[in-house]
């Protein structure tokens, strides 16, 4: 039996000195396995550890990582769990190593974990789930598609408008690939998690949020700041 929750919400935030790269944490019972679908990066490490302690685990309690793709806000954080395997598509994993000008990769990552590193290929099973291949954001993007047709999509859609669209807003490898990868998840899935937004249900033709309320973001400034919100 799968069952999900989002241990960190994803939020579709960018500012004019870079992007927060604030991803959807997700944790992912199976059996008695523990998974960890994109742990995030050094920025919401805590967050993330506590989220964990409020549930009563630890970092040793995590049995695999499924990292979508290598960049940085998706990625980083699967340090943090030293018995986890952690799952990479293989597509990616060449794409990291053949692609120096993509500039939110964090190839290195690939040496520090090359000793729990599984490889995958598409629809590969995984504890009676299934790896899917979706292209196009980076080279080797993948999601992760559950027993109840939930796809962890990870920024093979980042937003929900995405989805509505049937359109990338933006990749870092191949725009046409994107927007392929974006209508094979929404023919597969009846609820999708997003990179970097609330999940939302599939009903054929129609798009619409699985939850009743946003996402509650808080921004704390400390010190002279002009702070200038623009909503897309």
């Amino acid at each position: 039996m799968n069952k999900w929750e989002i241990l960190l919400p994803g939020m579709p935030i960018t500012t004019n000195l870079g992007f927060l790269g604030l991803c959807n944490v997700v944790l992912i019972r199976i059996d008695d396995k523990y998974v960890i679908f994109d742990p995030g990066h050094y920025g919401n490490k805590e967050p993330l550890l506590s989220a964990l302690r409020n549930r009563g685990l630890g970092v040793n309690d995590i049995d695999y990582v499924v990292l979508s793709h290598l960049h940085f806000d998706h990625a980083i954080n699967a340090l943090l769990f030293p018995r986890a395997k952690i799952i990479i598509s293989r597509d990616e994993i060449y794409y990291a190593q053949s692609n120096p000008n993509d500039p939110y990769l964090v190839t290195y990552l690939i040496d520090l974990i090359k000793d729990r590193l599984i490889t995958v290929k598409d629809n590969e099973e995984f504890l009676g789930a299934n790896f899917i291949l979706l292209p196009g954001h980076t080279g080797g993007t993948m999601g992760l598609l559950l027993k109840d047709k939930v796809l962890l999509a990870g920024d093979a859609i980042k937003y929900m408008s995405e989805a509505v669209n049937r359109r990338a807003s933006f990749t870092y490898y191949n725009g046409e690939l994107a927007n392929e990868s974006i209508t094979r998840a929404l023919s597969i899935a009846k609820v999708i998690i997003p990179g970097h937004d609330i999940p939302f249900i599939v009903e054929g033709n129609s798009i619409k949020p699985l939850m009743d309320e946003p996402f509650n973001f808080q921004l704390t400034l400390r010190g002279h700041v002009k702070l200038t919100i623009v909503n897309e």
